[in-house]
């Protein structure tokens, strides 16, 4: 059957005014519903995607609160002047790699902006058995270039949490076969097209959070790691932040509690946002007394990678000794709120009226908070989405549209080209007829 001709006269009056139509508007038309489509699909942000969230962090409203106390660890601060004048070596670090210093600045450069550099600092001494239970450690780094387009910049810098001090290597700079944590900004996209999966973000700079026993080539560059990556988050704006101050990255870690949490303060501004948080991290995974290390590398793309300082600090309780629950202690903030609030309520009851106190609200708002966490992460594990069943209908049902449009858009895109193909081969057949004649 030919349905080059006459095809138009077999359908109804739809039909037959798409036949009429001429082929220029038979495409716009198509051209047309392809636009809505990507309205409706392709502006929508994938929920897979995770940014640096602002969320309510716990342990900084304690240490605000004075039920943390965070001590410097000494041994293992870098700062300006980085450089003993005595011996010339560098304070509580050993350095290597292609790492610049320059006589009075504020900063190290781990890696030049040229291409194929490594370098490194890394502590002499590991973080003791009294402070390791409980610690958070500050990086104060600048990621920057000439460059301005991000997609060629490259390869990033990672902190390190480590048995003992690390080789150089191809991993971001260091040895692939190492034992405890590694946190990696990474500006370089090696997965072609969209990620697997995708727990963290498909766009660049990303952070990763890697763990390994020892075992060498775990970390595979060529997928980013997402393979074998504990957590992730988008960290835009990283590159360039055009501001005087450098970014922070904060790591928090306590083991009895399993507590590990990752922040960044993109513009130095402390307006700290969490990358990654967890309550169940293994503790064999960050070693019993570990060494602390951050390094950056460079490839074919590069960038400057500059070094202001690193700090760590123990975290004690009220008591003096290490942090132990996370939940314990809000718990007891909460507890000491409601107390402060009933003596105050005590001192109004004389007033017929009394309105609610703030107190009251933040001592509810905090527990059901926790409340609501632990809700979403039985639902994460049961049905694959913190919104439970009612989520994971309507995810369902969304995929199921989504499937639908893709293949509506399909349909049209093949619609376009038959249009075309009997375009071209009613202009063929008139040429061949004017010829004949």
């Amino acid at each position: 059957m030919d349905i080059g001709v006459g095809y138009g006269s077999q359908r109804g009056r739809l039909g037959r005014q798409l036949a009429r139509a001429g082929g220029k508007a038979k495409l716009g038309g198509g051209v047309l519903v392809l636009f809505f489509l990507w309205l409706l699909l392709g502006r929508k942000k994938s929920p897979a995607t995770q940014e640096l969230a602002q969320e309510p962090n716990d342990v900084q409203s304690l240490i605000q609160e004075h039920e943390i106390r965070r001590e410097n660890v000494q041994y293992l601060s870098l700062r300006p002047p980085f450089v003993n004048p005595a011996t010339l070596a560098m304070i509580n670090y050993d350095n290597g790699g292609n790492m610049v210093m320059k006589k009075d600045s504020d900063y190290v450069r781990l890696v030049p902006e040229r291409p194929n550099s490594v370098g490194y600092v890394f502590s002499r001494l590991p973080v003791s058995l009294q402070d390791a239970d409980s610690f958070e450690a500050v990086v104060d780094f600048k990621i920057h270039g000439q460059q301005t387009r991000i997609s060629l910049i490259g390869d990033g810098m990672a902190f390190w949490l480590t048995s003992q001090p690390l080789s150089q290597g191809d991993m971001f700079g260091m040895q692939n076969d190492y034992r405890g944590l590694a946190v990696i900004v990474d500006t370089f996209k090696n997965t072609p097209g969209k990620m697997r999966d995708n727990r963290g973000a498909n766009s660049f700079p990303r952070v990763s959070i890697q763990s390994n026993n020892g075992f060498a080539g775990k970390y595979n560059k060529d997928d980013d790691g997402t393979a074998t990556e504990i957590g992730s988050c988008a960290l835009h704006r990283a590159y360039n932040t055009r501001m005087d101050a450098p970014s922070r990255m904060r790591v928090r870690y306590i083991r009895s509690s399993g507590y590990f949490s990752v922040e960044f303060d993109i513009l130095g501004n402390d307006n700290w946002k969490t990358c990654f948080s967890t309550t169940d991290l293994a503790a064999s995974l960050v070693p019993e007394t570990p060494y602390v290390g951050v390094s950056a590398e460079t490839g074919e793309l590069f960038h400057n990678v500059d070094l202001y300082g690193i700090e760590v600090h123990s975290l004690k309780d009220a008591s003096g000794g290490p942090v132990q629950s996370i939940d314990a202690l809000i718990d007891r903030l909460d507890d000491r709120i409601d107390a402060e609030t009933k003596q105050h309520e005590a001192k109004r009851r004389h007033r017929r009226f009394n309105k609610p106190q703030k107190t009251t609200t933040r001592r509810t708002a905090s527990r059901l908070r926790r409340s609501e966490q632990r809700a979403k992460q039985l639902n994460k594990e049961l049905y694959n989405d913190e919104r439970g069943a009612v989520g994971y209908f309507f995810s369902l049902v969304w995929r199921l549209t989504t499937y639908a449009l893709y293949t509506a858009m399909f349909v049209v895109l093949a619609y376009i080209g038959l249009l075309g193909y009997r375009v071209y081969r009613d202009k063929r057949k008139r040429r061949n007829q004017r010829g004949l004649l």
